[in-house]
């Protein structure tokens, strides 16, 4: 007799037990809303996805250009929103890195440096090499008023002494082996330091060889002995004791440890003593680089691995709006990652110039904006800033926003904008062609209506950004939550579990704001969502639901009834 349980054959008698924990499972909301930046700035590490937390973070890596300015103006959009929790960014410029060559005494490279961060104004850092004041060299990077120093940057490794009975017994140490000789001349023993890999090891090794006796110093043990020691020949270790030195290494770990920002260092191939002083030498070589299509499509590919929601071209450039369109197309319906896309042209966009743009797009998936404003740069310059950062500055928003909340009649933090565009005379042809306006109001400047370019037909998911990212948002959720159930048995308790995760991740993506983000809306007679109908057939699992998503209020008929007025008086 057995039983099988939990996976397996019971066949010596046990009492087993089996948790289910599948009710524990966390039933709160799970994916995000983020905002991507793709354009050109004076730091950070190209084409990688940057994500930071704040302003500062920002300013800290980019250091300026428009892709900074475009984050800045995407973390603070307006006075009636929340600003996003978080921004990405991807510097679309192939910039390189600095760089120096340290030499020893004898001219041969010891240290390749490379600046840390990426592009031209890293050739500004420099650097110095001098004699320590007790031991070693001192080190200093600096990069304007900013500098990292240290003095006495000395390694010392292990102590040998030979104690045997020969006249004479020295040591030498290149980067792969210690030959040990007692007499002068006569190899007693080779240590392989890729196979003795520690300072600890080396001296075990050297202390079972007959005579010699070692010991590690400083707590050196667990440093690394292969290219790790500075390399001595035939240095006699009969008269006294050998103190075996690392301050190359100890160099360059000072280089690439946490306290030096500026610089990191590699050994060069074959170096075995420390650099020879040098006074202050500037790093040199690095540069911006061209901006092509390639870098663009580059750019691009680096996103299709990022969990973003919202993607901005810091750019006036037709092509890339067009590829920031196909991009979002593409992660949208094949990738199953929705994302949205907003473009700007650039400064003194004609209106007919922006409809014809829009409807050269004509995608439910990017809106188009051809209004610059006055504000102020990364620099803090008051500034007139081209229709693109306007774009950045909107998908900033929507990033800030609960899903399916329009941005429409909410006011913008501008100094003022490029022209007066005229509601209703001019906001009417442009939203009619698919071309997001904003306008200038006693309360501020404004959003007019937040459309995409879409002008096929008037679907309100197609042609509300709000209602399309509502969408977006119930599709990954729902996707993400049943996606559980993938490799499950296909009977009867997958069904029910099914139709649960839906049931219950509905329930949660109708819940009204604050506690939820409300992207389902409803009542008693029409519920925010219905007919769930589960199904099996063969491998496949079907699921359905009716939803009602939110839509903006838009327009606002008043009617008033007048009448006459009719009474008597009587003195």
């Amino acid at each position: 007799m057995a039983v099988f349980a939990n996976g397996r054959l019971i066949v010596s008698p046990a009492t087993v037990v089996t948790i289910d924990d599948s009710a524990l499972a966390n039933q709160n909301l799970s994916v995000g809303n983020v905002v991507a930046l793709i354009g050109k700035s004076i730091g950070g590490e190209p084409n990688k996805a940057l994500r930071f937390g704040s302003p500062s973070d920002a300013k800290a890596t980019l250091r300026g250009g428009e892709l900074l300015t475009a984050v800045l103006k995407a973390f603070d959009p307006s006075a009636q929103t929340n600003g996003p929790s978080q921004v990405v960014a991807v510097r679309v410029d192939l910039a390189t890195r600095a760089s120096l060559i340290l030499k020893d005494t004898n001219g041969a490279d010891v240290i390749s440096l490379l600046s840390t961060d990426f592009g031209a104004y890293t050739n500004q850092l420099k650097l110095k090499v001098e004699t320590a004041s007790s031991a070693g060299r001192k080190l200093t990077t600096q990069f304007g008023n900013d500098f990292f120093t240290k003095d006495n940057i000395t390694r010392n490794a292990f102590r040998v002494r030979y104690v045997g009975a020969q006249v004479s017994a020295v040591m030498t140490i290149n980067g792969t082996q210690i030959v040990l000789q007692a007499p002068s001349g006569t190899t007693v023993a080779t240590l392989d330091l890729s196979v003795h890999k520690t300072m600890l090891e080396v001296v075990d090794r050297i202390n079972a060889v007959t005579g010699f006796t070692a010991s590690v110093l400083d707590g050196n043990g667990s440093k690394v002995s292969l290219n790790g020691l500075d390399f001595v020949t035939a240095v006699d270790v009969r008269t006294a004791d050998y103190t075996v030195k690392a301050d190359l290494q100890a160099a360059i770990d000072w280089f690439n440890d946490v306290g030096e920002g500026f610089v990191t260092a590699t050994r060069a191939s074959g170096a075995g003593l420390p650099p020879v002083n040098v006074s202050f030498t500037y790093l040199s070589g690095a540069v911006d680089g061209t901006v092509t299509n390639n870098e663009w499509s580059n750019a691009y590919i680096t996103l299709q691995g990022v969990d973003v929601q919202w993607v901005c071209p810091i750019t006036s450039d037709a092509s890339i709006h067009a590829m920031n369109d196909a991009h979002c197309a593409f992660m949208s319906n094949v990738a199953q990652s929705y994302r949205r896309g907003f473009v700007g042209t650039a400064l003194s966009t004609p209106d007919a110039d922006a409809i014809a743009a829009a409807k050269a797009l004509n995608s439910d998936r990017t809106s188009l904006v051809h209004i610059g404003f006055n504000d102020f740069d990364a620099d803090g310059k008051l500034v007139l800033l081209p229709p693109y950062m306007l774009a950045a500055m909107l998908a900033g928003a929507f990033s800030g926003l609960n899903p399916g909340t329009a941005m429409t009649n909410k006011s913008l933090k501008v100094r003022g904008l490029e022209r007066i565009v005229r509601n209703p005379t001019d906001t009417d042809q442009l939203i009619n062609g698919g071309v997001l306006p904003v306008e200038s109001t006693p309360a501020g400047f404004k959003v007019v209506k937040s459309i995409s370019t879409w002008l096929v037909n008037a679907n309100f998911n197609r042609v509300e950004v709000s209602v399309g990212a509502a969408a977006d948002f119930v599709s990954r959720e729902l996707r993400n939550a049943v996606d559980i159930l993938r490799g499950e048995k296909a009977n009867q308790q997958t069904l029910s579990r099914a139709a649960s995760i839906v049931d219950s991740r509905c329930r949660e993506l109708a819940r009204a704001e604050p506690q939820g983000p409300g992207v389902l809306a409803g009542n008693a007679e029409n519920p925010p969502y219905k007919n769930i109908s589960v199904s099996i057939d063969g491998d496949v699992l079907s699921v359905q639901v009716q939803v009602s998503l939110v839509v903006p209020v838009n327009y606002i008929p008043i009617s008033i009834f007048a009448a006459l007025f009719s009474g008597s008086a009587a003195a």
